[in-house]
């Protein structure tokens, strides 16, 4: 698995508002998924986005892609001076929940989506709120 940068994203010109970077996961010289990390630190970055975002295609699932992509991210995240990352996800998507959790990450709490917040009107409720350390220990409380 290697990770090919696909865009590198300026606040203003960020589909996030903040400086972010999504790259292609690639195996076997295949692209397979993307992962996404986003520099910001408010409560919508450590709350509902998440630091770091990612979507394997469903065919390639299962293998290890997400959190490897991740781990490779950590050296990015370290750069950023973050000493952990946010991850978030619903608590229905059991296949991102074990990814996470076998690559270390530590389940902190469930919060509520605001009104206000996009996937509200998508039906969401609430997220699921993942803390990774950068320098890959286990990091536990907020």
């Amino acid at each position: 698995m290697t990770l090919l940068l696909h865009a590198a994203y300026t606040a203003a010109s960020s589909p996030w508002g903040v400086r972010a970077w999504r790259w292609h996961i690639m195996a076997d010289g295949e692209p397979v998924g993307t992962i996404s990390l986003r520099d910001g630190h408010s409560h919508v970055y450590t709350h509902l986005l998440g630091h770091i975002g990612f979507a394997v295609d469903a065919a390639f699932r299962g293998r290890g892609f997400a959190g490897q992509a991740v781990r490779a991210l950590l050296p990015e995240a370290a750069h950023l001076g973050l000493s952990a990352v946010w991850i978030t996800t619903t608590p229905d998507n059991a296949g991102c929940r074990r990814a996470l959790e076998r690559i270390g990450c530590t389940f902190v709490e469930e919060v509520p989506i605001p009104p206000w917040y996009a996937t509200y009107a998508k039906g969401e409720r609430t997220k699921l709120r993942y803390r990774l350390a950068v320098d890959g220990e286990r990091v536990h409380g907020t």
